[in-house]
């Protein structure tokens, strides 16, 4: 026992034995970004950035040094994505995926799922990215008040709306006037059009349109013109558009007072749009009915304007629309102008 009680103590003594430590982990390296996008061009020069889209021909980088940079698709040698990009075919196919490296003349996309990637001959790639269709459109407000000797009161209201693709549109449009003199009403004119174009080849389309027209003080409750045919565009700038269509129409009039009538007929219209120095721009739409079964018995409708844009999607306008008609009901005039100068919104 006495040697036990040292050695007991000598063992309470001794410190004990230190835990082995493990060496601490490195940091985690910080994910690296993905490598910009790289498109070379076939004169050897190389733009980095993002690939934003393609349309028209015409392919969107944006860059970092150069900012938002547009090339010729047609001289784009190879392109290379680090992100996800839909490709819309000629045909109407279209393949969602990363560019990778190919052959000059073609593209990969190396799409989720798929064993290699897709190649594809760069002359059947119409658009990169497109955006869904949406409905813009343009509103105009013209009023006239007068007070004293006169007591007039009078607005013009036009409403527009267009959806594009690009292999068709939808349009809209509708036309109110309305007027009183001294309490009187003398001007109540109403008007609409709806109208589908589908493009048959590039400038090429044929066309759907539905026309009413409805005036108290020319005898006319309704008038409808039902049409269809074909328009080719002319002249597509940046600074002029010019567009031609003629077709087949059915007309019907509902008079007031005079025999009703409904015959066939054609409507030939051509609109041109001119960009003008001092931002300001010139529109023109004019459309004739001509009738099959009596050459001297035809309507046009021509609306000209002048506008100018003031900021925040608001423009001037100013502007004349001409209703002519060579047989108009007994009593009345052949032409009615409205003169009109107001605000325009577009959307």
């Amino acid at each position: 026992m006495r040697h036990l009680l040292p050695a007991l103590l000598l063992a309470l003594a001794l410190p004990l034995p230190a835990e082995e430590t493990k060496p601490a982990a490195p940091p985690a390296e910080a994910s690296k970004p993905p490598p910009p996008d790289e498109v070379r061009l076939k004169n050897g020069d190389r733009l980095t950035g993002t690939v934003a889209s393609l349309a028209g021909g015409k392919l969107v980088i944006n860059t970092l040094l150069a900012g938002t940079v547009t090339v010729d698709w047609s001289q784009v040698a190879s392109i290379r994505t680090s992100s996800k990009v839909v490709v819309k075919l000629s045909t109407g196919e279209v393949v969602e995926g990363q560019l990778v490296e190919a052959p000059e003349g073609r593209i990969k996309v190396a799409t989720a799922g798929a064993a290699a990637p897709v190649e594809i001959e760069a002359v059947k790639v119409s658009k990169f990215n497109e955006p869904p269709a949406q409905w813009h459109g343009a509103l105009t407000l013209s009023l006239k008040v007068t007070d004293g000797n006169t007591h007039t009161r009078s607005f013009l209201f036009a409403a527009e709306g267009t959806r594009a693709t690009e292999n068709d549109l939808f349009l809209l449009r509708a036309l109110f006037r309305y007027g009183q003199k001294s309490g009187v009403i003398d001007e109540r004119n109403a008007y609409g059009l709806a109208k589908y174009n589908y493009t048959f080849h590039k400038g090429l389309y044929g066309y759907l349109s539905a026309e009413l027209l409805s005036d108290r003080f020319k005898d006319l409750d309704l008038n409808t013109v039902v049409s269809a045919g074909a328009g080719y565009e002319i002249l597509k700038e940046e600074w002029i558009d010019l567009t031609a269509e003629a077709g087949l129409a059915y007309i019907d009039n509902n008079f007031h007072d005079a025999d009703d009538d409904s015959h066939l007929g054609g409507r030939a219209s051509a609109r041109l749009r001119v960009a003008l120095p001092l931002d300001f721009e010139f529109k023109d739409l004019f459309t004739i009915y001509p009738n099959f079964e009596d050459s001297q018995d035809y309507q046009y409708r021509n609306e000209a304007t002048l506008g100018t844009a003031v900021g925040g999607g608001w423009s001037l306008l100013g502007g004349v629309i001409t209703e002519f008609d060579n047989e108009p009901s007994p009593g009345l005039r052949r032409y009615d102008n409205t003169y009109f100068v107001g605000l325009g919104y577009k959307f």
